[in-house]
């Protein structure tokens, strides 16, 4: 080492030749006495005992920085390089199934690789799972292990509710991968992996019992990061708040995590936000290929790789979206409360269009738009779908813009030059950006339907339902000539295969409905589903799907020529009182008469409600091995959408 002249230098050169030779003397200390068990290599077998040995491979230590003594400027910053040797990345998958979208996942395996993170977590949702179909649950997971191998580090398994939906599941799971829950530590950090469908949005005795010794076991861990599927803290806190037992078991949890330095991931709900409970941070992910809407970083609704780097003082999080990188706090529960705030204070309605013929020439569209919001806001709309042979219409792009609690209307008025029929109009609909006025604007982009459609009157008449269709003096629907089929389209044959018409009309207590169903072959499985909407127009008008409150009721054709009673269901959690139907065969097919309670179309308006929109689909299945054949009225071929449903004004 060469020996320098101290009192020949100045306090600024004795820094810059000491922190040199300290550097000198760290860099063979720490390859003398710093060592580390590295994450093991990529493993062959899934979910195989792996231990881990230090022999396995050295750690990548790096050298220490050695700057060369200069005087005068120098061409680098005083800050410190970050070559700490405890400081490591990881990164953190979210939710790839619940409706997956292809290639996603393979695409952040991708770019992880090229990231090279120590090692990869996940929060769980790796397989679509809900089936008890052992060569499919196979088939998933060996499509998923696929993606796996494709991955150059370490890749950890936690699951969620679609990996262990049922007992088949959960079996195969401890088959695969043995522990549902389990820890490990790295550099002084301990991992904790939990189960929250344990057995569903709920940690157990046994887990909790796990977790009390393993958190005792390590509250020497400079960090503990904790994974699991769903963010449980945000149930636990709606029960409490609620005043209910909390059916999670998060507040005995959060008492064994107690105060020790710690941060917790989860997925399950599709969108990122950023928590804060009692100092520390929880994060609710986005996605990695699961379904989301995708309308981007004000919402939440991104596809993502959550990206941690482990520091003295903690993590530091980012998110990087598959085409970016953003901070971990882009999306606060600050941040998301004010936007929601202004999707909810910012209301833009198109009235609806509805006459009683099954045709149109002119008419006037009325766009209303009020703003609740604590700034002004503007909109631009165009009008998109309508009929272009021999439209003549003023504009169809406007412009609106309202101050705080300013509500403004346009009228649109469009003319044909020869009637058109009603159904040309289907596809028309309006699409509005809004922004607000302010240093950083809030924006957001909807398409609504714009409803210009035929009405239907349901009047008010008590009918008893006893059997007798001779009572029913009201109009009835009927299928067209050609219906719209949905399922094995090549097995009907014409009216007399499957055709049907209806009627209905409403009482204080009830709304009625008759039937006759033209089937040339009644077995099991035939029924008739009648589905109505309660909710309000607005509320209607403005979804794009079904919501919980919708009725829909299934009456099971009847199985005598002497009227009895029939089998009758409901959608899975929407019961609404109790359904009385009566049914007989026919020569021709079946007769249906019942009654369903009026109290999901109240508790949605209220008594003096207003209208409905309903529809119906007939199921016909001339033999126990076709496929199922659905006749339509006004519902689509896609059961969840609300737009084709027919519209009933209150007479």
């Amino acid at each position: 080492m060469q020996l320098v002249d101290m009192s020949r230098l100045t306090w600024h050169q004795i820094r810059i030749q000491t922190s040199c030779q300290l550097a000198a003397v760290w860099q063979i200390v720490f390859l003398l006495i710093c060592t580390c068990n590295p994450i093991g290599a990529h493993d062959d077998q899934h979910g195989a005992d792996d231990s881990e040995q230090a022999s396995t491979g050295a750690p990548a230590m790096g050298t220490g920085l050695i700057l060369p003594t200069t005087e005068g400027p120098r061409p680098w910053s005083t800050k410190p390089a970050l070559t700490d040797p405890n400081r490591f990345s990881i990164a953190i998958m979210t939710d790839r199934t619940g409706g997956h979208r292809p290639g996603i996942w393979m695409k952040a395996v991708e770019r992880i690789n090229w990231m090279r993170p120590d090692f990869v977590l996940s929060v769980g949702d790796l397989i679509e799972g809900y089936t008890e179909d052992e060569t499919e649950i196979a088939r998933q997971w060996n499509e998923f292990l696929g993606f796996i191998d494709q991955m150059d580090m370490k890749f950890f398994f936690v699951p969620g509710n679609h990996d262990v939906t049922n007992p088949k599941l959960h079996q195969i799971w401890k088959q695969q991968f043995g522990k549902e829950w389990y820890s490990f530590d790295y550099k002084g950090v301990h991992f904790v992996c939990l189960n929250s469908e344990d057995p569903s949005t709920h940690i157990g005795e046994e887990q909790l019992a796990w977790l009390e010794q393993d958190l005792q076991n390590n509250v020497a861990a400079r960090w503990t990061l904790i994974f699991l599927h769903k963010p449980i803290w945000a149930v636990s806190e709606q029960n409490l708040l609620a005043g209910n037992p909390d059916s999670t078991n998060w507040t005995r949890v959060a008492a064994l995590i107690g105060n020790r330095p710690h941060t917790i991931f989860a997925g399950h709900v599709h969108h990122y936000v950023q928590y804060e409970r009692n100092g520390h941070q929880y994060y609710s992910l986005a996605t990695t290929g699961g379904s989301s809407q995708l309308r981007g970083v004000p919402y939440g609704e991104f596809d993502q790789i959550a990206w941690l780097t482990m520091e003295a003082d903690g993590p530091r999080v980012a998110n990087l979206l598959l085409d970016g990188i953003l901070p971990a706090d882009i999306v606060t529960e600050q941040s998301i409360d004010r936007f929601r705030n202004f999707l909810q204070a910012t209301k833009i309605v198109v009235d609806p269009i509805l006459i009683s013929d099954d045709e149109i020439q002119v008419g006037e569209l009325q766009v209303g738009l009020h703003n609740d919001f604590d700034v002004p806001v503007t909109i631009s709309a165009t009008i998109e779908g309508l009929p272009l042979v021999g439209l003549s219409m003023e504009t169809q792009q406007l412009t609106m813009r309202a101050v705080p609690g300013q509500g403004l209307k346009k009228l649109v008025r469009f003319e044909m030059k020869e009637p058109v029929l009603l159904e040309r109009f289907r596809a028309t609909s309006m699409r509005v950006k809004i922004a607000s006025e302010e240093e950083v604007p809030l924006r957001a982009e909807w398409t609504i339907p714009v409803t210009i459609d035929k009405e239907f009157a349901v009047r008010q008449r008590s009918i008893a339902v006893d059997g007798n269709l001779d009572d029913w003096t009201e109009h009835w629907l009927k299928t067209e000539s050609k219906p719209e089929i949905s399922g094995a389209l090549d097995q009907w044959t014409g009216v007399g295969d499957c055709s049907f018409e209806f009627s209905m009309c409403y009482d204080q207590e009830s709304v009625y409905c008759a039937a006759r169903v033209m089937d040339d072959q009644i077995v099991d499985g035939d029924r008739f589903t009648l589905v109505i909407d309660p909710r309000l127009q607005l509320t209607r008008l403005q979804a794009s799907t079904l919501g919980r409150e919708t009725m829909v009721v299934n009456v099971s054709a009847p199985k005598s020529k002497e009227w009895s009673n029939c089998q009758v269901t409901t959608a899975p959690g929407r019961a609404f009182g109790i359904i009385r139907a009566l049914g007989r065969q026919t020569d021709f097919g079946y007769e249906l008469e019942f009654a369903l309670p009026k109290a999901g179309l109240i508790q949605q308006q209220g008594p003096d409600w207003s209208s409905f929109q309903a529809g119906v689909r007939v199921t016909d299945v001339d033999f126990q091995q076709d496929e199922l054949l659905e006749i339509l009225w006004r519902t689509g071929r896609d059961p969840r959408a609300n737009r084709p449903l027919a519209h009933f004004i209150r007479r």
